[in-house]
Formats: C-alpha cells, sequence, structure tokens
C-alpha cells in the first residue's frame, strides 16, 4: 500500500512544483542568472542530483540558469570538449580513457559513488558458462555499460573472447534487445535490472562490492578557476539535490516518475531503495579514490594497459569542492 501512496505524493508533487514555478516567475530577479548547460548521458537514476536541483529552485537560488540537455552517450564527452556545453555528469570509465588519450577535463565533483550493474541473461541460461559463444549486448568500449559488463564477465570466470560483443548502447537499448531475444545477455541498472527480475530473466551476477565512481561533474580543467564563482554555486545547488534526496523520498519519487518515465509503483520503490541503503548519492561530493583506482586497475589489465601508470588524483580537481569546504 506504501509503495502506491508513493506514486499517488508523486503526482501531487507535480502539481506543487508546477503552482510554485508558475509563482516564482512573477517575481523580480535580483540579479542576472549566469548560464550554465550541463549535460547528461542517460535519463537514469543516478542523474537525480541535476533534477533534483531543478524542481527545488536550487539553481535559481544561486543565480544560474541552468540547461539541462540530454547527449548520447557516444558523443557525451566530445560535447564536453568541443565547449558545446559547459559542464557533463558521466560516470568515470567514460572520462577516464578520455583524460587517457589527452582530454584536458576533469572531475570537479562526485555526485554519486555505487556501481548499479548486475547481468541478465535469457531465462534458459543458468549459468555463465552457457553464454559462451553466445551474443552479449553492450555499450562501445569507454563508456559506463561497457565496463559494467566486462566486470561482470570476470566476475563469472569469463574472457571476453568467450563471447560476441554486440554494441547496442545503454540501458534504453539493451533492455529491449534482451526482451526480443536480440542477445543471450546483457548488462542492466536500475530501473532495467528490476524489471528484467520481475519479468523472470536470469540474474548471473551482480557488480554491487567492486569500488566505484559513478556520475559525477566533469568540466575542461582550463576553465576550472576562470569560472570556478560558477561552479561554486553549481555545486551548493547539487549539494542541496543529493541532500533532498534522502531527506525528502516523495520528491525523490516525483523526480523518478518526471524524468525517467517510471510509473510502476513497486520499480519507484526498488530503486529508491537500491540508491538509499546503502546510500549511492553523496553527501559531500567528493570524488571516489578507490573508486577511480578500482576503474584504473581494471582497465590496465584489460583494454588500456597505460592505465597502470596512471594515478586517481590525475583524473580529478579539488579546486572548488575545498572553496565548498569553507
Amino acid at each position: 500500500m506504501g509503495r502506491f501512496v508513493s506514486v499517488i505524493c508523486s503526482i501531487s508533487w507535480l502539481l506543487v512544483f508546477s503552482a510554485s514555478g508558475n509563482a516564482g516567475s512573477a517575481e523580480p530577479q535580483k540579479e542576472q542568472s549566469q548560464t550554465i548547460r550541463i549535460a547528461y548521458a542517460a535519463p537514469v537514476t543516478t542523474m537525480a542530483p541535476i533534477w533534483i536541483a531543478a524542481e527545488i529552485g536550487a539553481y535559481q537560488r544561486e543565480g544560474l540558469d541552468a540547461k539541462l540537455v540530454f547527449v548520447d552517450s557516444k558523443a557525451a564527452m566530445a560535447t564536453l570538449v568541443s565547449g558545446e556545453v559547459d559542464a557533463l555528469v558521466i560516470s568515470a570509465p567514460a572520462v577516464i580513457p578520455a583524460v587517457l588519450s589527452g582530454a584536458n577535463v576533469a572531475f570537479i565533483a562526485g555526485l554519486h559513488n555505487k556501481m548499479i550493474f548486475s547481468f541478465h541473461a535469457q531465462r534458459e541460461i543458468q549459468s555463465p558458462t552457457q553464454l559462451r559463444g553466445k551474443i552479449v549486448g553492450t555499450d562501445r568500449p569507454g563508456t559506463p555499460t561497457d565496463y559494467g559488463a566486462r566486470v561482470a564477465l570476470t566476475k563469472m570466470g569469463l574472457k571476453f573472447a568467450d563471447v560476441q560483443f554486440l554494441a547496442l548502447g545503454g540501458s534504453l537499448i539493451l533492455w529491449p534487445a534482451l526482451q526480443s531475444h536480440q542477445v543471450a545477455g546483457v548488462t542492466l541498472a536500475p530501473p532495467f535490472s528490476f524489471r528484467a527480475d520481475s519479468s523472470g530473466f536470469s540474474r548471473l551476477v551482480d557488480t554491487y562490492d567492486r569500488p566505484y565512481q559513478n556520475t559525477g561533474v566533469v568540466v575542461q580543467r582550463n576553465r576550472i578557476r576562470p569560472r570556478a564563482d560558477t561552479w561554486l554555486r553549481l555545486l551548493r545547488a547539487l549539494r542541496q539535490a543529493n541532500l533532498s534526496w534522502y531527506e525528502d523520498p516523495k520528491l525523490a519519487m516525483y523526480v523518478l516518475t518526471k524524468y525517467t518515465k517510471q510509473s510502476d509503483p513497486d520499480l519507484l520503490q526498488k530503486t529508491y531503495d537500491f540508491e538509499t541503503n546503502p546510500p549511492g548519492f553523496t553527501k559531500d561530493l567528493k570524488v571516489s579514490d578507490a573508486g577511480l583506482q578500482g576503474i584504473l586497475d581494471f582497465l590496465a589489465s584489460t583494454v588500456r594497459p597505460e592505465a597502470a601508470k596512471a594515478a586517481p588524483k590525475e583524473f580529478y580537481d579539488t579546486t572548488i569542492l575545498d572553496k565548498l569546504a569553507r
């Protein structure tokens, strides 16, 4: 019953925020807002902070006119490097290869540091050995989904050559591919992983025990200090958003319903519980050294041997977080 109440409350939030938004628009602005273009690579739960900040008016209170832009994961890093957007919210498996290849970008904050991927297969596949020689759906190399797939295969005792990788995209595309029997197995993130469970697909392994740097705010390094005031305002807004996830479950449910198009009360509750216990969203916005190191170690042993010489601190800059802590 409580789960259905959560969804009803989510709908009521829509009415409340719509009303408050109209009322707020009539108020005169004290100063000119700074426009900031924030890109995100998937409409998934780990992007919740940027949406919550919009819904609670955190950007506006910080004097920011935030433009949230959805970009395909394949083009996300290029969009940031080219200057088409000011900041990109994405996870470390997409950032580390780009930096190793020469991209002058860095995390200025971490928003989420929990591993979220699990591997699901067709119902008749009950063990990892049955995957040998079969098609496994994934995303292109260097994307978070591809990283999750490779970690999952390793945990199952399989080598990459044991299966046929088919690069299709993220969970939004992989879930339908699994349903249509286009592939034998895929790596999924919530809520798609929960949909696979409830639909009877085999869950062969999860990666939740691995250290990870999930989503964070990535910007061009040469713009960190020149735009320090803008980034500080942004991080204040996102810190409030992360705190609101835990303090206001009804708001969190509303945001998931609106932006990820989830409507099933059971999936909403499972997704919220998964991200809350243990917590996934960071309260201090720090980047996880252990998470970065875990990814570096894995890449070094698989597709990017040069990662063995890199250190976690090469992928983030604490200038703005240091200001935030004062």
